[in-house]
């Protein structure tokens, strides 16, 4: 009588070529997976939980804990350290980081954004509509946010005198009410972060306007999920099915964001279920949807794209050198094309 022995391997393997089909019968403990998100649980984050509440990670093995953080400094801190497994993290963010924490060698293995969110965001009745509108007013900003990091590069892009600007700093909290509450002629930040958190705070939709960085030829990836260097050394199976799964949840959140949000409400009972599942919509449409992911799918990149972007991401955190793409991003933990796809 034959007697065949599955090792964890052997079965992680198996999940990578079909990851969503149960393995009935095995005993072994699940892998975990520790993974920081770079915001509050919101419809940028419901394909995650909709892919544990289908019970796509448990069938494929895996363990995951998801937790938020305060932006995407802080999740590439935490996956930096190896205490988390990995995150979403703005690329422009990892560059950053990558370069004052050598030794750590996170690496993006997932793109999520393929055009940048950074963004000035003002209302109707400031009269801004361009650029140079935003000489002699003052900005509202965090000063950990990417967008103001990258402020510098955007004024000398499109020719603002930044002496100009008259700055309100506050944090992330508080930034919306302070352009809602008419202390700031504008704010700094992601597009769909601020427009929702706007109209949170009483700001009609109609009365938001938007200026985007990538309009002034900062040509920037965004979010992407990073991996630690000891979760892609030690244990690149598990890395390479919890890409698998997630990118499966992503492909089902962009073809039933009712279902993606359902699954969100039903771990966070307070959120604005109706508000964040325009936030998903707008993300689908703004971020996912590209030329780009329409001819290659999601998670990889182009990387001359990604090389050129670093060369503004360098000047404007004063970077001792250039980021090189093959230093940000790994391509080896990719998932088929078919997982990529984006929904017809």
């Amino acid at each position: 009588m034959l007697e065949f022995k599955t090792s964890r391997r052997t079965i992680l393997q198996a999940a990578l070529a079909a990851p969503f089909v149960l393995q009935a019968g095995r005993s072994f403990a699940a892998e975990p997976v520790k993974f920081s998100f770079a915001v509050p649980f919101d419809g940028s984050i419901s394909m995650y939980l909709l892919a544990a509440q289908n019970g796509w990670y448990k069938d494929a093995g895996l363990d995951c804990q998801f937790d938020t953080s305060g932006g995407s400094g802080e999740a590439a801190s935490r996956t930096g350290s190896g205490v988390y497994d990995g995150g979403t993290v703005d690329i422009n963010n990892l560059a950053e980081f990558n370069s004052k924490n050598p030794t750590a060698e996170v690496r993006a293995a997932y793109m999520l954004y393929f055009k940048s969110p950074l963004s000035v965001v003002t209302l109707a009745k400031s009269g801004i509509t361009k650029p140079s509108d935003l000489e002699g007013r003052t900005i509202g900003a965090a000063a950990a946010d990417g967008a103001y990091r990258l402020f510098s590069t955007y004024a000398k892009t499109t020719s603002i005198d930044a002496a100009k600007i008259k700055w309100n700093m506050v944090g992330l909290q508080l930034r919306e009410a302070v352009l809602a509450g008419g202390s700031a002629d504008a704010i700094l930040g992601f597009d769909s972060t601020v427009y929702f958190g706007l109209q949170k705070a009483g700001i009609a939709p109609g009365d938001i306007k938007i200026l985007y960085y990538s309009d002034a030829g900062l040509d920037l990836y965004g979010n992407a999920i990073v991996l630690s260097k000891k979760f892609r050394t030690e244990r690149p199976d598990v890395a390479k099915t919890f890409i698998a799964v997630s990118a499966r949840g992503y492909q089902a959140a962009i073809a039933d964001p009712k279902a993606a949000i359902a699954a969100l409400k039903a771990h966070s009972p307070l959120i604005n279920a109706d508000l964040e599942e325009q936030k998903l919509r707008w993300l689908i449409k703004n971020q996912f949807t590209t030329d780009e992911t329409k001819k290659n799918g999601m998670g990889g990149i182009d990387t001359a794209r990604l090389s050129k972007s670093m060369e503004a991401v360098a000047a404007g955190f004063a970077l001792p050198s250039v980021p090189k793409a093959e230093d940000l991003f790994d391509p080896s933990f990719l998932p088929s094309a078919d997982l990529r796809k984006l929904p017809a």
